[in-house]
């Protein structure tokens, strides 16, 4: 399995206080992943595009079967998959055909569905928002999850990459998931000096349409596992999941089963 290239491209000061352990552990971090795990990922994700999200038919008899399942794939805890599979367990999916087969912009929809799920966490409605479009039609549509962007707190690989907050800030959430989209589409750029995108990444048709949804989570877990190896102690860093298996976890997929660690 080949390592990642360039790693300074991925480590900025930017990414956490000015502290010279802190980026020698967020290098070391980088050696966690490589080019080779975020083309799986890409596949897994567009393995479970054509298994459960192709061709997806928002009616009550054909859509309450595999909801929960898509509840699942859409957020990363268990929690949150229970608490949207409740939130519509009356099998009240009208709402659904709107979002990902309206009329208006893509922007418009988001904001008007997440609205009206009133009941639910913003941050929760939008990530079951976006999860839909961007797992339905991946070329069209971006992901907007917490971890790539919260403006509540201000975190997220999203300003980590761009360096800021400033493109994503905005005044209302059509306007917000717009931003998101553009800010992802920079981060191509970014990702194409890493050494994690490859010409293989891309060279798949159905793997490219998750090319960039696969950087990024491993771009965000390069940074969180740093970061966390940085605050705890070796025996806590060593209950940690690897870091694609956390990727995985962040798209909503299964983990991978890993061999343990060879004893010398």
């Amino acid at each position: 399995m080949t390592l990642p290239q360039r790693q300074s491209h991925i480590v900025k000061q930017k990414t956490g206080p000015d502290d010279p352990v802190l980026q020698e552990t967020l290098q070391e971090a980088l050696t966690h992943v490589s080019s080779d795990d975020v083309i799986a990922i890409a596949d897994e994700l567009a393995e479970r595009h054509t298994r459960l999200f192709l061709n997806l038919k928002v009616d009550s008899a054909q859509w309450a079967s595999p909801f929960a399942d898509i509840a699942s794939a859409i957020t990363h805890t268990r929690a949150n998959a229970r608490t949207i599979t409740n939130y519509f367990a009356q099998g009240d999916y009208n709402l659904f055909e709107d979002l990902l087969r309206g009329e208006s912009p893509t922007p418009i929809r988001v904001a008007t569905f997440v609205e009206k799920l009133n009941a639910l966490d913003t941050r929760l409605a939008l990530e079951l928002a976006s999860g839909l479009l961007h797992n339905t039609s991946p070329n069209a549509n971006w992901l907007w999850t917490r971890w790539l962007w919260d403006p509540t707190t201000g975190t997220g690989i999203l300003p980590l990459l761009a360096g800021s907050t400033h493109n994503l800030l905005a005044e209302n959430l059509a306007d917000g998931y717009a931003r998101v989209g553009s800010v992802s589409a920079m981060s191509i750029k970014f990702g194409e000096g890493t050494g994690l995108w490859t010409d293989e990444l891309i060279s798949n048709e159905k793997r490219a349409q998750f090319a960039n949804s696969a950087f990024l989570a491993c771009a965000y877990c390069v940074y969180l596992y740093g970061t966390t190896s940085w605050r705890l102690s070796r025996e806590f860093n060593n209950l940690l999941p690897s870091l694609p298996n956390m990727a995985r976890k962040l798209l909503g997929l299964k983990k991978i089963k890993e061999e343990p660690p060879m004893v010398e």
